[in-house]
């Protein structure tokens, strides 16, 4: 029995394990590796990096033993004349460097049980995604692409959004949606006992939490042509965001809608309902005094009519009176519609800078 176990020990030793990512030789964006040695000085780190606007996207990482004895082998070449020289095998991701523009990390060789010895060294094999291919969930957005990324809002520079409703639909003109998680940390507070009460992503499932690399999904694959992908946050913490991709069986097209679902009420000055004052009495003196009937030589008519000189004057005299007050009340008026517009935009300015100062500082 000892016989055989060793025996199979041999075959494992001298079998080249492969373990890459099926979409190793990605051609939509330039294939990329970084390396490091475990036989030199010093503590081994493999250092990633991408130009300006893009962001890492690791494919696969692994550890490698050359065959041959080869001085200062410290990388794996996907080569056919090549593949039949080292023995590798997968290596546990601790440090997730998707979404990042540089990224350093420290690594230490195991001793790998498939190729019987302790690693020579560590490769990550990476491409750098522009930012301007990666959408926003929360942006109204719309395209047609064979392999695409969606993100939330302020991925990765700063927390997500506070208090909002988005969704992303994806549809395939053939096959399946495959969707894979490349990032994750949204904030859980747990409320009313409940999981992801606050915030979460919908991507075959609601999910919320701190992922660490091995907790992140490798594939989400949906049974339909069609995917609704839906990001929630409250008013209150918020985390880092998530980062995912999603492609189509077979290399199909997808087209994508994304979308804000919040509806934001705006305040204005003409919805406010301002009330005129109460229009006051005007009593001209004919309403008051008699009319006073005399002749030209002060004396009254002997029958009964009003002289029209006298009261025509009188007359103009209250007219001009009760014009002068309804001007002077229309200028009132005016007046006060000013003031009371005056007050409330200032106090909407005001709100409007306490809301701001205070997610300045809650960030």
């Amino acid at each position: 029995m000892y016989l055989v176990l060793f025996l199979a020990a041999l075959v494992t030793r001298f079998q080249t394990v492969i373990c890459m990512d099926d979409n190793f030789l990605d051609t939509n964006y330039p294939h990329k590796l970084s390396s490091s040695c475990f036989r030199i000085k010093g503590i081994p780190v493999a250092k990633l990096s991408c130009q300006s606007n893009s962001l890492i996207k690791v494919k696969k990482g692994f550890y490698g033993i050359p065959r041959v004895n080869k001085n200062n082998t410290c990388a794996y070449e996907y080569h056919a004349k090549e593949w039949k020289s080292h023995c590798v095998q997968q290596a546990q991701m601790h440090q997730n460097c998707n979404g990042e523009r540089t990224c350093a990390m420290h690594v230490s060789n195991p001793f790998l049980s498939r190729c019987l010895d302790y690693a020579w060294y560590m490769q990550v094999n990476y491409t750098c995604i522009p930012e301007n291919n990666v959408y926003d969930i929360c942006q109204s957005r719309s395209g047609q692409v064979q392999q695409g990324f969606i993100r939330s809002p302020n991925y990765p520079y700063r927390n997500y959004t506070s208090d909002q409703d988005c969704q992303c639909k994806l549809t395939a003109a053939k096959g399946v949606i495959k969707i894979k998680l490349l990032d994750f940390a949204i904030h859980d507070d747990g409320s009313k006992g409940k999981t992801c009460a606050s915030d979460w992503l919908d991507a075959g499932g609601q999910r919320c939490g701190f992922y660490k690399p091995e907790q992140i999904p490798k594939m989400i694959e949906t049974d339909s042509n069609q995917a609704i992908i839906k990001f929630h946050s409250d008013s209150h913490q918020s985390a880092k965001g998530f980062w995912l991709e999603f492609s189509a069986s077979h290399g199909h097209q997808v087209s994508m809608i994304c979308k804000s679902m919040k509806k934001t009420p705006v305040a204005s000055v003409s919805n406010l309902i301002v009330e005129p004052p109460e229009e006051p009495i005007i009593v001209s003196a004919t309403q008051v005094l008699p009319p006073l009937e005399t002749n030209d030589n002060g004396g009254e008519h002997e029958d009964g009519d009003i002289d029209t000189g006298k009261i025509s004057a009188t007359d103009k005299h209250n007219e001009n009176l009760a014009g002068s007050s309804e001007d002077n009340t229309t200028e009132d008026y005016v007046d006060k519609v000013q003031i009371i517009t005056g007050v409330v935009v200032g106090c909407l300015i005001l709100i409007a800078v306490i809301i701001v100062i205070v997610l300045v500082f809650r960030r």
